[in-house]
């Protein structure tokens, strides 16, 4: 039996190619160090890059954190409004292209869009903010669920951005009617 795993050793590797054979000894089975070494460190190497390329794209990616007040008033003109700020959080620009209001189900619209952020915004890593006002007239009508509405943003891939919703200590707006 011995013989015939010779010869069919002998007849797959020509002898020009015998020295690059994985086992060097075939008698013996003996396993060659230095390849054994090499091939441990490839695939050492080989994990530890792919498992920092996974953490570079996840940690490289853009990412947007929306906040939206209520009680805002300006000092110029003494009026009241909302502020939806859209901050960059992340390595990668971005580039808003709309900002609204989202509406709990229920409503004929889901949506009412901050016509102010419609020409867009490139946010790239620290940059400074984006802010959009919400004026108070015509919200009226959802007095009854300001708690479930949410700022809205969505970048011009299509990807959304949510605020949170108001915490229950949160103050009531002064458009909402009792």
């Amino acid at each position: 039996m011995e013989a015939t795993q010779k010869e069919c050793l002998a007849s797959t590797f020509p002898k020009s190619t015998k020295a690059n054979v994985f086992v060097t000894n075939a008698e013996a089975g003996e396993v060659n160090t230095l390849t054994l070494a090499s091939s441990i460190l490839g695939m050492v190497l080989g994990t530890a890059g792919f498992v920092m390329g996974v953490l570079n794209h996840l940690r490289d990616r853009a990412k947007v954190k929306l906040t939206l007040q209520w009680k805002m008033q300006s000092l110029e003109t003494g009026e009241q409004r909302g502020l939806v700020r859209i901050t960059n959080i992340g390595r990668r620009p971005v580039f808003i292209s709309m900002v609204a209001l989202e509406l709990p189900k229920g409503h004929d619209h889901t949506h009412l869009i901050l016509m102010k952020s419609l020409d867009g915004t490139k946010l790239g890593e620290g940059d400074r903010p984006m802010g959009v006002f919400v004026p108070y007239e015509g919200l009226a009508q959802y007095s009854k669920v300001w708690r479930k509405m949410r700022a809205y943003a969505e970048d011009s891939t299509g990807k959304q951005y949510h605020s949170k919703y108001p915490a229950k200590d949160t103050p009531t707006p002064p458009w909402v009617v009792p």
